[in-house]
């Protein structure tokens, strides 16, 4: 065992996809396929359950399982409404900022739920809500690390050089500050990860 209670040898694990149960199947694969554009890559029945598959990607058949059978009257998060009360998100990863800027422009003309833009100094981030009420964040990663937790909202009326380098700023004066590329070194040994950090 290691100092932090890790083995020595553990297999790959790489996240794929998630799976949740939903109430109302075909209104949220409408709202995935139509507006998030994921593409319906199989769907069936099972044990009393409609699943729909969902994906992106060719190379996954699927990262998004919608499934029938969602009980009623979950009640709200107690301390924040914005995140789900089962699921506190659902995180996708996205390319550039003018990226997350278009995603940002899209629920503004959908007209989604809880739409909440946010700096968090590591990642620029928007936060929304699905029809079914789960919290769905959009994120791209900065240059910068500092500890975390830390949020304050984006203005997407400033422009994305403006955004970058006041979150340089902030980010520099924050204890704890080190460019992100070194925080990922210093734990990819500490996870034993050595393939694109060694």
């Amino acid at each position: 065992m290691t100092s932090e209670g890790k083995t020595q040898h553990h297999p790959n694990l790489k996240f794929s996809h998630f799976g949740f149960a939903v109430h109302d199947i075909e209104f949220m694969r409408d709202f995935y396929t139509r507006v998030l554009d994921f593409t319906v890559t199989d769907r069936g029945h099972v044990e009393g359950m409609d699943l729909i598959f969902l994906s992106r990607d060719p190379d996954d058949h699927h990262q998004v399982v919608l499934a029938s059978g969602k009980p009623q009257g979950i009640p709200a998060h107690p301390h924040n409404p914005q995140f789900g009360s089962v699921i506190n998100q659902i995180s996708f990863k996205v390319s550039s900022l003018e990226e997350l800027r278009k995603i940002h422009e899209i629920f503004l003309a959908e007209n989604v739920a809880s739409i909440f833009p946010a700096n968090h100094g590591i990642a620029w981030s928007i936060y929304a809500h699905d029809p079914e009420g789960n919290n769905l964040e959009f994120f791209v990663d900065t240059d910068w690390y500092f500890p975390q937790p830390f949020l304050v909202p984006i203005d997407f009326t400033m422009t994305d050089a403006e955004i970058r380098a006041a979150t340089e700023k902030f980010s520099r004066e924050q204890e704890g500050f080190e460019p992100y590329g070194e925080w990922r070194k210093r734990f990819a040994n500490r996870m034993n990860v050595y393939r694109a950090y060694a």
